[in-house]
């Protein structure tokens, strides 16, 4: 290894170090900051290999920082890591002659260094920045921590803001919902009304060419085919009307809470005997019907979802392939619970169509063949009976749907009316019709009059003047909401005239939309029928045996 030699040996340059020394002492032995001055060693090709210290000042953070510091002694001998890593930095300012700053750490302190070039070597002041450190360091993590809670604050506000969205949208669904179910109760008298005498009028159209074709040649039979066809897709877009605004007012008020003894196996074979038009082309129907107690709620409001069901999964199925497909239907009791299942082979649904169901206005049907309201409308009823609704389905494995409903406490149970016996119903009846709508009452002569006598009025008081005369009327119709008197005011006076009328007049009714007529139907002693009827309900319910017949 080649010798090594200090810079400077000469008599000039120890004559000037010597100088310097002497004015370091005077000006930085009492330096509250720490201060000390390194001589460059060089080797023989003048390139600096170390540091030799030749001044040291008694500051405190000299003591902390380098206790050990002896005056003679080299960098790479006696310096604590800390003033090691300044080699570098320190060779720097001795060629280039220019001063610089660094920090560094040792014993638990911070120190902030200025470097400035002094003969052939170099001059370092330190100050302890420890606490200058700390604070920074604090508030970096008091500013940490604030940025960290605002992303979260901004994280929570994100959510809140999208909960608030949601429930924003089921409020407005709500309200939309609402409206709608205001506008179909409102305006329900003024829909039924002329929808009541469409399907009639239809009907009984129906019925006429029916009779008509058993008359005529084949060869004329086929030209009236076709308009009876037109006739009856009217009479079924009447009755799509008809369930629409029924739907929408049901789904609307609060559930009835008009409960009897339900009959599960009887709802059952009733609502498949209605489904079966919409099953017969596409499926075969299995039965796993096993007797079960009868369930607390209204059966037909019961059929009514079995029957939705029973539809749904009709038209999850293709037509023309009915050897291949089915549509199970099943009851039977689990624990003290009585399940209803309709189970389908049809297309099923995905993950995100099965998570909406429920929701109103939700429909994956064409527009114009679905409403959306059918299985919000079934959940609720359900939940009405105290029950659940229960659904399981995968694209392409079809669905299954469940109805989960609690056992009749038969202890408790209201005691059924006993059945009536009906006896022959005479010919020939004599009928009132009061009605403020003209088309109401020539539908219902239309109906009714080629088995029956049939008069119409448009005025309850003129109702009531011809009742007080005339005792003889069998059935008397009366419309519930009429302008210058209403049904409900017929009834009352006729209370008073005349009360052996009152258990034979039945209320006609669109829509009973104020807390009077709501409380008046629902009297056990008021019989009533909803607009628009068929015809042969009107007709089952003329030939009905009167209170002194049964």
């Amino acid at each position: 290894m080649r010798a090594l030699r200090r810079g400077g040996n000469d008599g000039r340059l120890a004559l000037e170090r010597a100088t310097l020394l002497g004015a370091l002492v005077e000006l930085e032995q009492a330096n509250p900051e720490g201060c000390v001055a390194l001589c460059a060693v060089r080797d023989e090709a003048q390139a600096i290999v170390d540091f030799e210290f030749i001044f040291s000042n008694d500051a405190d953070v000299m003591k902390r920082v380098c206790p050990e510091l002896v005056v003679g002694r080299r960098l790479s001998e006696a310096a604590p890591e800390a003033l090691r890593s300044q080699f570098t930095l320190w060779c720097q300012v001795v060629e280039t002659r220019r001063a610089a700053r660094s920090e560094l750490q040792e014993a638990g302190c911070w120190l902030r260094g200025t470097i400035t070039p002094l003969l052939d070597g170099v001059l370092v002041r330190f100050q302890d920045i420890t606490a200058l450190v700390r604070d920074t360091r604090e508030r970096e993590a008091r500013l940490e921590q604030e940025q960290s809670g605002r992303r979260e604050a901004e994280v929570l506000a994100r959510e809140q803001a999208g909960q608030l969205l949601v429930a924003q949208e089921k409020l407005v669904r709500s309200g939309r919902l609402m409206v709608a179910g205001q506008l179909a109760t409102g305006v329900g008298h003024e829909i039924n009304n002329p929808l009541a005498f469409v399907t009639g009028n239809l009907h009984v159209a129906l019925e006429q060419l029916g009779a008509l074709a058993s008359e005529l040649s084949p060869s004329a039979t086929e030209r009236l085919r076709e308009t009876a066809q037109a006739l009856e897709d009217a009479r079924k877009g009447a009755e799509r009307i008809r369930s629409i605004v029924r739907e929408l007012r049901t789904l609307a008020r609060a559930s009835d809470s008009h409960t009897e003894p339900v009959d599960v196996g009887a709802a059952l074979e009733l609502s498949l005997s209605m489904a079966m038009p919409h099953i017969r082309h596409r499926a075969q129907v299995v039965r796993h019907v096993m007797p079960v107690p009868r369930v607390p709620g209204n059966e037909s409001k019961l059929g009514q979802v079995i029957l939705n069901l029973l539809i749904n999964a009709a038209q999850a199925i293709p037509e023309g392939d009915a050897t291949h497909h089915a549509i199970t239907v099943g009851t039977r009791m689990e624990g003290s619970q009585v399940v209803i299942e309709v189970r389908d082979t049809g297309k099923g649904m995905s993950a995100e169509v099965l998570a909406r169901i429920f929701e109103p206005f939700f429909t994956t049907k064409l527009p114009g063949e679905g409403t959306g309201l059918g299985l919000p409308i079934s959940l609720d009823i359900i939940r009405s009976m105290g029950g659940e609704m229960k659904v399981q389905s995968e694209p392409g494995r079809g669905s299954c749907f469940q109805l989960v409903l609690p056992v009749l406490d038969e202890a408790t149970a209201p005691e059924l009316a006993p059945r009536v016996v009906k006896q022959p119903a005479p010919s020939r009846r004599r009928v009132l019709i009061v009605d403020d709508e003209p088309a109401i009452g020539t539908m219902m002569v239309r109906v009714l009059g080629r088995h029956h006598e049939v008069k119409v009025v448009h005025s309850g008081r003129e109702a009531l003047e011809l009742l007080c005369g005339d005792p003889g009327y069998d059935r008397v119709f009366c419309d519930l909401m009429m302008g210058d008197m209403t049904g409900m005011d017929l009834h009352a006076a006729l209370a008073r005239r005349r009360p052996e009328y009152l258990p034979r007049i039945i209320f006609m009714t669109g829509g009973a939309f104020t807390d009077r007529a709501r409380a008046f139907l629902a009297e056990a002693s008021v019989e009533s029928i909803d607009k628009p009827f068929e015809a042969g309900a009107l007709r089952e319910r003329v030939e009905r045996p009167l209170p002194d017949e049964r």
